[in-house]
C-alpha cells in the first residue's frame, strides 16, 4: 500500500502546487513531476494488487454516518489501475508541448492541477471499499474532467460540449446515489459487499440504476450522446486519457458491483448483449461518415466500449448458466480488449491530435501528405489505426478473437435463445471488424497519404520529442502485447475469478496461444518484402512520377479522394440508419437532387450525420423539459397573496391525504 500512497499524494501535491503556481511555469513543473511520478508508483501498486493473494486494505473511520474511508487494492482494482497510472503519465509529458502551442501564451498550470485531480479521482475510483467514498471520487472525477473538457470556453460549440457532459453525467450520478442508498438499505452499511438477499428491492432495479449509473461513464448506446461531442472539444491529452481511461471507470463499476448483487439473471446478460451490439456497430458506422479526426476517434470509442459490454453481457450470460468455460473467455476478453483499446486509442489521439494542430485543422479533406515528413510519428499513427482495426499480429486483435471463442465455444453448448445470442454476437463482430479496417483505412489514407490538401498541412512542423516519445511507448506496448498474448491473459485471472469465481480462464491461454506466432511471421514477411523490394531497385531503375491524372495536364490536390467520396458507397447503402442530411447551396437535398442554376457564380455542398439516439430521443426530450420549465416560470408571480394561495393549497392537499382511509394509520 505504500507504492499506492505514493502515488495518491504524488497526484495531491501535483495538483495543488500546479493549482497555486498556476501562473508561473512552476505550476506547469509541478504538475508534470506529479503525474509522472504518481504514474510510476502507481503502475507498482496495480502491479502488486494484480499479483497479491489477497487484497491490500486500509481504512480509517469518519464522519459519515455507517461509513468508512476505506481503500482496498485487490487484482480487479490493478487491472483498471495500470492504464491510469502509465496512459496518465505519459500524457502528462506530451501536454507540455502540446499546450505550450494550444494555449498561444496563456497559463496552463490550472489545466495540469484539474488534470492530476482527474488521475487522484479515478485511482480512488478503483480502489474504494466505501460507497460514499466511491460516489465522492466519482463526482471529482466528473467536475475535474469537465473543467478539462472546457479548456477552450471562449468557443461556443466548446460550452455546448461541456454543458451537455455535465448534464448527462449528472444525470448518472442520480442513478448512483439511487444505488447507493438502496443498497445500504439492504445491508445496513455502505461497505462494497456482497448483497445477495438481503436487498429491499429486487437485484434487477439495482442492475437497471447500475448500468445507467455506470453505462453512461462508460458510453454504452444509448448513454453515450455526451462522448462525441465532449472529446473533440478537449484538448489532445485530455480525449487520450478520457478515452482510453476515464470511460472505463463505468466498466469497473459494472464489474464491481454486477457480480455482488448475487446470481445473475439471464436478463442482464441479453440486455448487455444488445446493447454492445448496437453500440458496436453504430459506433464504428458512425466512425465512418464523420470529416472530424477526432469525432472519428470518438465514435471509435462508443464502437470499442460497445464491444467490451458484449463481451461482459457474454460473461454474465456464462455466470447465470453455470458455464465456466464461457464466463472465463468472456470476462478475460473484457478486460484484455480493455487494455488493449486503451493503449491503441491513447496513441490515435495523441498522433491525430498532434497532426490536427500542426495543420491547423481537425477536418480530414484539409489534411493529407504527411507520413514522407513524419516518418517515425507517421508509422506509429498507421500502426494505432492497424490495431485498433483488429488487423491480425497486433494487440485489439487477440481480445477481439478471444471473445470470437467465447461466443463459439459458448454457441456450441447452448441451445434456444442463448445460441442465438451468441450466434449473432460473433456477426457483430465480423460486421464491426470489416468496418473498423474501411474507417481507419479512411483516416490514414485521406488524413496521412496522397497530397497534402492546404499549405498549412504541406507545411507543418514535426511534433517534438515530449509529444513523440509517448506515441513511441504506445505503440511498443501495442506490439508487445501482441506478442505475448497468452502471458496477456493469464495476467488477468486473478480478476477475472474476482468477477467470476467458478470461471475457467485457463482456456483463454490455450486460446491465445497460436497468435503468439503471428506476429513474428507478418514480421518476417515485411522484412522479406523490403528486401526484395531493395533487390528490384538496384536492377530496374526507378522513376519518380505524378500520379496519372487521367489525361488532364494540371491535376490539384483537390482531385484526390476526399473522406466525404471515400465513405460515400457505405453512407449511401445505410442512409436509413445514418439519415445523412446534405446540404446543397444552401438547400437541403432530396433524393440527391435540388434545383441550381445552369452557371452558378458560387455553389457550396456539405453533408452531416447527425447522432439518431441525440436527434431522435434527447433533443426531443428535453425540448419537452424545457417547455415545462417556461409554463411552470410562468406560474411564479412575485405576489404575497398568490404565494398564500400556493400554501393553503398544499394544506388542503396533505390534509386530504391524511384523512384517506388507510392513509392516516
Amino acid at each position: 500500500m505504500i507504492a499506492f500512497a505514493i502515488a495518491l499524494l504524488s497526484w495531491l501535491v501535483g495538483s495543488i502546487g500546479a493549482w497555486l503556481f498556476s501562473q508561473h511555469r512552476a505550476g506547469v513543473w509541478f504538475g508534470v513531476a506529479g503525474a509522472i511520478v504518481g504514474g510510476i508508483s502507481g503502475a507498482v501498486a496495480a502491479v502488486q494488487g494484480m499479483t497479491a493473494n489477497a487484497p491490500i486494505a486500509w481504512q480509517r473511520t469518519w464522519s459519515i454516518p455507517g461509513g468508512t474511508f476505506a481503500l482496498r487494492l485487490d487484482s480487479l482494482a490493478g487491472v483498471f489501475l495500470i492504464p491510469v497510472a502509465v496512459i496518465g503519465g505519459l500524457c502528462a509529458i506530451y501536454a507540455v508541448e502540446y499546450l505550450r502551442h494550444h494555449a498561444e501564451g496563456r497559463p496552463i498550470g490550472g489545466a495540469f492541477a484539474a488534470y492530476n485531480l482527474l488521475l487522484l479521482s479515478m485511482a480512488v475510483v478503483v480502489t474504494s471499499g466505501d460507497l460514499v467514498l466511491l460516489l465522492v471520487a466519482w463526482e471529482i472525477m466528473t467536475l475535474s474532467s469537465w473543467a478539462l473538457v472546457i479548456h477552450d470556453h471562449d468557443q461556443p460549440s466548446v460550452r455546448a460540449a461541456g454543458l451537455e457532459y455535465l448534464v448527462a453525467a449528472h444525470l448518472a450520478t442520480i442513478a448512483l446515489f439511487l444505488l447507493v442508498i438502496f443498497w445500504a438499505a439492504g445491508s445496513g452499511n455502505f461497505a462494497i459487499v456482497a448483497l445477495g438477499a438481503h436487498s429491499l428491492v429486487p437485484t434487477g432495479v439495482l442492475f437497471v440504476l447500475a448500468l445507467v449509473g455506470f453505462g453512461t461513464k462508460a458510453g454504452i448506446v444509448p448513454l453515450h450522446v455526451w462522448l462525441p461531442d465532449a472529446h473533440p472539444a478537449a484538448p489532445s491529452h485530455v480525449s487520450a486519457l478520457m478515452s482510453a481511461v476515464m470511460i472505463t471507470m463505468g466498466f469497473y463499476g459494472l464489474a464491481r458491483v454486477v457480480p455482488l448483487l448475487g446470481e445473475p439473471a439471464t436478463w442482464w446478460a441479453y440486455m448487455l448483449m444488445t446493447l454492445g451490439a448496437a453500440g458496436a456497430m453504430g459506433g464504428v458506422l458512425f466512425a465512418t461518415v464523420q470529416r472530424d479526426v477526432k469525432r472519428v476517434l470518438a465514435y471509435s470509442t462508443v464502437e470499442n466500449a460497445g464491444i467490451v459490454t458484449l463481451a461482459i453481457g457474454a460473461g454474465v450470460l456464462g455466470s447465470a448458466l453455470h458455464e465456466p468455460v464461457l464466463a472465463g473467455l468472456a470476462w478475460a476478453a473484457a478486460l484484455l480488449h480493455i487494455w488493449n483499446h486503451a493503449f491503441a486509442k491513447a496513441l490515435l489521439f495523441l498522433g491525430f491530435g498532434a497532426v490536427a494542430q500542426r495543420a491547423g485543422s481537425r477536418d480530414l479533406d484539409a489534411l493529407g501528405g504527411l507520413l514522407r515528413r513524419w516518418l517515425v510519428v507517421g508509422t506509429v499513427v498507421v500502426l494505432g489505426a492497424a490495431a485498433i482495426a483488429s488487423l491480425p499480429g497486433l494487440n485489439v486483435f487477440t481480445s477481439e478473437w478471444l471473445l470470437l471463442q467465447a461466443l463459439f465455444r459458448g454457441a456450441l453448448h447452448q441451445r434456444g435463445i442463448a445460441e442465438v445470442a451468441l450466434i449473432a454476437g460473433v456477426g457483430v463482430i465480423a460486421f464491426t471488424g470489416g468496418l473498423a479496417v474501411a474507417c481507419f483505412a479512411r483516416l490514414v489514407g485521406v488524413g496521412l497519404l496522397g497530397t497534402p490538401r492546404t499549405t498549412a498541412a504541406a507545411t507543418a512542423p514535426a511534433p517534438g520529442w515530449a509529444m513523440s516519445f509517448p506515441l513511441l511507448v504506445f505503440a511498443a506496448v501495442c506490439v508487445l502485447m501482441a506478442a505475448v498474448p497468452s502471458q496477456a491473459a493469464m495476467a488477468l485471472a486473478r480478476a477475472v475469478h474476482t468477477v467470476a469465481p467458478a470461471a475457467d480462464v485457463s482456456v483463454a491461454s490455450v486460446a491465445l496461444r497460436p497468435l503468439a506466432l503471428m506476429l513474428p511471421l507478418i514480421v518476417a514477411g515485411l522484412a522479406l518484402a523490403f528486401v526484395l523490394r531493395g533487390v528490384a531497385s538496384s536492377v530496374v531503375a526507378r522513376r519518380r512520377a505524378p500520379t496519372w491524372g487521367c489525361g488532364y495536364p494540371a491535376p490539384t490536390a483537390a482531385m484526390q479522394y476526399s473522406a466525404t467520396s471515400f465513405s460515400e458507397p457505405l453512407s449511401r447503402l445505410m442512409q436509413r440508419v445514418l439519415d445523412t442530411e446534405t446540404i446543397q447551396n444552401g438547400i437541403m437535398v432530396v433524393d440527391s437532387v435540388t434545383a441550381t442554376e445552369a452557371w452558378p457564380v458560387t455553389a457550396s455542398w456539405a453533408s452531416v450525420s447527425k447522432d439518431r439516439v441525440l436527434v431522435g430521443v434527447y433533443e426531443p426530450f428535453f425540448a419537452q423539459v424545457a417547455r415545462a420549465g417556461s409554463w411552470l416560470r410562468g406560474l411564479h408571480q412575485a405576489r404575497v397573496t398568490t404565494s398564500l394561495l400556493y400554501i393553503v393549497g398544499t394544506m388542503v392537499l396533505l390534509l386530504t391525504l391524511l384523512f384517506l382511509p388507510g392513509v392516516g394509520r
